[in-house]
């Protein structure tokens, strides 16, 4: 961070002149919120209803019928922004395989109303809010919070439920890691929506326990009854890709027999990409030859990390960042590659390494507990941020000839049809502590206690 403060400071302006420009913006956000003109910053401005893009499946698609009380999965986020990190690929595979097997409606939002995400004779286009609806905030919504707000209270007045999913929490519990607008509009977003919602599911049970252990710290008070719960994320999204050629890039990299480790994600500072660099950069003076692989588009607070990757003397040579790599590069190099490095401080699930495991591929992993939940065993760890650590977890791995032993990943549409089951039957596994009592976390009681544990021996 240290780095990136004086990457940023290079062209920086005065002291004097950078405080008032950060004064004069959160005047300007703050007044334009109390107007009703917070979407001229926020990202919530709708386009006209002739602009708005939706995708058209075909015909003959075997759709089957949509299940009651219907789930409602808001995927405004993805729809208008077209992002492409790891949200927005949950986001489409569950998308995609709900609306398939009848377990959801995926929607998203236009001047205040929710109309439906796919196109088909089936489906109807505009969806109206009826009793008994459960609407899940899958996506970003924190880019879209007053829109939010007003389809929540709609369902609330017509009785049905509200719930939203949680990735994770890290711009809360490591805010110099974004930028200050980020972390202000995240904070938000948790206060107003995710404390409101009568639920909240999680992308991994460790997710769930950030939460739980930050709303006890903070003191929040979350809407009365708010259950938690988690499901696990599938891993075989880039099973397809085989029918598109792979870029040049991807088969130069693969063309040589010298071994090369994968790391993907985002660029930016909670991925651990510089710990992993200056692991690299101790083996290579060492006399490995071996290459890093880095598959993920520039993100944020990274430009002097960025910098570090394009101006190194191994770039082109045994270092290499695909920054727009296909569904089809990635899995020929997860195929290929002989481990995946995944050396970041915070994480709310990790889909890289459950899709390495989908390709039989042997994981080095930083010591967090969300990637012992998805690991287990089949991991080397290292210390947090030990680029000597790493450094020897990686020679190591060279020593040992890479096994393919594919372990048992969860699939789409098994996640789909998890967290459906999840929402649907009101299954969560926890609640919040009842600060009246002094309890602890407590897990779901009675019946729902019986029929949690067959539906988690069903699916483990």
């Amino acid at each position: 961070m240290y780095n990136e403060l004086n990457e940023r400071r290079r062209d920086d302006v005065d002291e004097a002149t950078r405080r008032l420009y950060i004064h004069t913006k959160e005047f300007y956000w703050t007044v334009t919120r109390l107007v009703g003109l917070g979407h001229l910053h926020d990202g919530s401005r709708s386009r006209p209803q002739a602009a708005v893009e939706r995708f058209t499946l075909p015909e003959d698609a075997a759709l089957l019928p949509l299940q009651h009380p219907r789930l409602l999965i808001d995927v405004t986020p993805t729809q208008r922004f077209g992002h492409k990190t790891g949200i927005q690929r949950v986001v489409q595979e569950i998308a995609k395989h709900a609306v398939s097997n009848g377990a959801g409606l995926p929607v998203f939002i236009v001047n205040g109303r929710l109309v439906s995400f796919f196109r088909h004779a089936g489906l109807p286009d505009e969806v109206e809010i009826v009793a008994g609806d459960k609407f899940l905030m899958l996506d970003s919504s924190w880019l879209i919070v007053e829109e939010t707000m007003a389809i929540m209270k709609t369902v609330t007045e017509r009785g049905g439920a509200n719930v939203v999913g949680l990735h994770d929490l890290i711009p809360l519990d490591y805010p110099t890691a974004f930028a200050p607008e980020t972390v202000a509009t995240f904070k938000r977003w948790f206060e107003t929506i995710a404390l409101a919602s009568d639920a909240v599911v999680c992308v991994s049970r460790s997710t769930a326990d950030s939460f739980v252990d930050y709303v006890r710290r903070r003191g929040y008070s979350p809407k009365f009854g708010q259950r938690i719960g988690w499901w696990p994320l599938g891993a075989d999204f880039c099973a397809a890709a085989a029918v598109a050629p792979p870029s040049p890039q991807a088969a130069a990299i693969v063309a040589t027999m010298r071994p090369f480790f994968l790391s993907v994600g985002t660029i930016e500072p909670r991925k651990g990409y510089s710990v992993a660099l200056s692991a690299f950069e101790h083996l290579w003076r060492t006399g490995a030859d071996i290459r890093y692989v880095i598959v993920g588009g520039s993100g944020w607070q990274s430009r002097a990390l960025e910098s570090r990757i394009r101006l190194h003397p191994e770039f082109g040579r045994r270092l290499f960042w695909l920054e727009a790599a296909s569904d089809a590069d990635l899995r020929l190099l997860y195929a290929r590659a002989h481990s995946l490095i995944a050396a970041s401080f915070a994480e709310g699930f990790g889909l890289p390494l459950v899709e390495a495991a989908y390709h039989g591929l042997p994981v080095i992993a930083s010591d967090i507990p969300v990637f012992r939940e998805i690991t287990g065993s089949q991991a080397r760890f290292f210390d947090l941020l030990d680029e000597k650590g790493l450094a020897e977890a990686i020679r190591s791995a060279l020593a040992s000839k890479r096994t393919f032993a594919q372990a048992r990943i969860w699939t789409w549409k098994e996640s789909t049809q998890r967290l459906a089951e999840l929402v649907s039957d009101g299954a969560y596994q926890m609640r919040l502590p009842d600060k009246r009592s002094g309890r602890g976390r407590a897990p779901c009681g009675g019946v729902a206690v019986r029929e949690q544990a067959a539906r988690e021996a069903r699916f483990s």
